[in-house]
């Protein structure tokens, strides 16, 4: 199939099985836990991390390292690759190790060249912390950063050990740091015309415990990280190059490759569709840069066990309207479209990993700019479903757009679960911090189930109330509502202004993701600029395999 997308390079992903430390490759790279002990004599409640590090499997799995060299290994009395590797290196490994003070905490890195005393040439130790605190998350970080190292490195060939340890089966071992290697190898480099970064990185070979077939999981870690890279792809887009017409289009690409069915309404459907809360923030641009909305289809050959509807805001750039913004502030409004990349990501998953539920995606597809054509301050805008708004700010536009969409989805598909995603506020950010979504829902097992998921993939989610007290400050005197509440609790306005649209006509979920949309540094599987936040997460919630 071809792909849809060109961040993520052509990196050959294997697993194989068999001694690690045998292997020719460039690096290969093991993850090291620490080893927790209770608490010591006379040391009530106290735990310490043992200078002896594991990596998995027990010592005496094989047989004894050859005699004639320095004693080595004893710093890895959990790991018999790690003692193998450390004998024939004359124990240099542990006595770097003892020297760094590497611990096997989380995040610690220790790199060693082997100087041709094995068929690696380097050997990179990967600290994981207590092997009984680490979650799938932790082997994606790993399998990332040693992807980032080995890059570092001009490494070809790079094999990543997935360790026995860690409470963890190991299909969501192999499928994390088969992730983590192909999100740390993301590139946004289209436009960059000199001093482009290359990658010498041609191939990752995942080195199992045991003998098992992991295709399965390969195949997914792939369909998920296409989807992130894509996702990532398109909040990283100039706002002049990805219009709404030229989201539509490349959704329509990524659909027909993904094996689903994809409609655009453009601005005549929309009217035709009464949304005009949606056209009204389009005005300004609609000249120019004129709306799309596109709904996306996926279908199961079986009997579908449930419908799941997902709901992306669009918006390819806020000006903020009539009610401008400062220069500061709309520098990264190109990322306002992240919700329906989000959604655009997870379909292109959804359909190549073609799971038993039903999935219909809408992408609100949106331009909101400035020009005698804008709608204004003080206008009563009628959405679809028939409320009317009162606009006391055009800089609240998201809401606006999302509110049509959601009743458009729901009218026409009526599914079990609604989840809209949005860059919908700062005041989210204000509250959660730069990482966390914001997750607002009455359903406790639905809010369980997206921050279990979410934190499995690495995706932090922070329920916030949706405090009914708060909404009389949507209330207005001359329309049925106004479309923004005062400054303080604005991310639970924002939520319970589209709750007005669902009316309780489905199990619904809005997730803020106004922090996590991008990211301003590179670290293990993060790459700076768009993070494709919400796409495993998604995924793993439609299809928990």
């Amino acid at each position: 199939m071809t792909p849809v997308r060109k961040g993520l390079p052509v990196l050959k992903l294997v697993a194989v099985s068999g001694a690690p430390e045998a292997r020719a490759a460039d690096l290969i790279a093991f993850a090291v836990f620490t080893e927790e002990r209770g608490p010591a004599t006379g040391t009530a409640g106290a735990t310490t991390t043992s200078a002896r590090l594991q990596s998995g499997k027990k010592a005496g799995a094989r047989k004894a390292a050859p005699t004639g060299k320095r004693a080595g290994g004893a710093r890895f009395a959990g790991s018999a690759e790690l003692q193998h590797i450390d004998v024939a290196l004359d124990g240099l490994l542990s006595d770097v190790a003892a020297a760094e003070a590497f611990t096997g905490a989380a995040g610690q890195t220790l790199l060693l060249h082997t100087h041709g005393k094995l068929p690696a040439a380097r050997v990179l130790l990967i600290g994981l912390g207590a092997a009984d605190k680490t979650g799938p998350d932790a082997f994606r970080r790993f399998a990332g950063t040693a992807v980032r190292v080995a890059d570092r490195c001009k490494a070809k060939k790079a094999v990543v050990v997935v360790p026995e340890d860690g409470a963890v089966r190991l299909e969501a071992r192999v499928q994390a740091a088969a992730e983590g290697a192909l999100l740390a190898s993301y590139r946004f480099d289209k436009y960059l015309t000199k001093d482009r970064p290359s990658s010498s990185l041609e191939q990752v070979e995942l080195a199992l415990p045991t003998r098992v077939r992991v295709d399965e999981s390969l195949t997914r870690a792939r369909a998920v990280a296409d989807g992130v890279g894509l996702a990532r792809d398109l909040v990283n887009e100039p706002a002049g190059t990805l219009t709404p017409v030229e989201f539509a289009r490349r959704a329509v690409e990524t659909g027909k490759a993904a094996g689903l069915k994809v409609t655009v309404l453009d601005e005549r459907a929309l009217a035709r569709e009464r949304m005009g809360m949606l056209l009204a923030v389009a005005k300004a641009a609609s000249p120019y840069t004129p709306p799309r909305v596109v709904r996306l289809e996926y279908r199961p050959k079986k009997k579908a066990t449930k419908h799941i509807v997902l709901v992306g805001k669009g918006l390819t750039f806020d000006s903020g309207g009539l009610d401008i913004k400062p220069a500061d502030g709309m520098l990264d409004m190109k990322v306002d479209m992240s919700g329906a990349a989000a959604v655009l990501g997870a379909m292109l998953a959804i359909g190549r990993i073609r799971p038993d539920v039903a999935v219909t995606g809408y992408l609100g597809c949106v331009e909101n700019g400035i020009g005698g054509n804008a709608y204004h301050p003080g206008d009563i805008l009628k959405s679809r479903k028939g409320l009317t708004v009162e606009i006391n700010n055009t800089d609240a536009e998201g809401r606006l757009v999302l509110g049509d969409c959601i009743d458009l989805a729901i009218t026409e598909q009526k599914p079990d679960l609604l989840i809209d995603l949005a860059t919908l506020t700062g005041a989210c950010m204000v509250a959660l911090g730069p990482s966390t979504a914001g997750l607002f829902t009455d359903d406790d097992a639905l809010a369980e189930d997206i921050k279990t998921i979410g934190k499995r993939n690495g995706e932090d989610f922070w329920r916030l109330p949706l405090n009914d007290d708060l909404l009389g400050q949507l209330k207005s005197t001359i329309a049925d509502m106004k479309n923004t509440g005062l400054r303080y609790g604005g991310a639970i306005t924002a939520a319970l202004f589209l709750k007005q649209f669902v009316d309780q006509r489905t199990n619904w979920a809005h997730l803020d993701i106004a922090g996590p949309a991008t990211t301003d540094k590179d670290a293990d599987y993060m790459v700076k600029g768009g993070a494709g936040f919400g796409v495993r997460t998604l995924v793993g919630l439609i299809d928990p395999r």
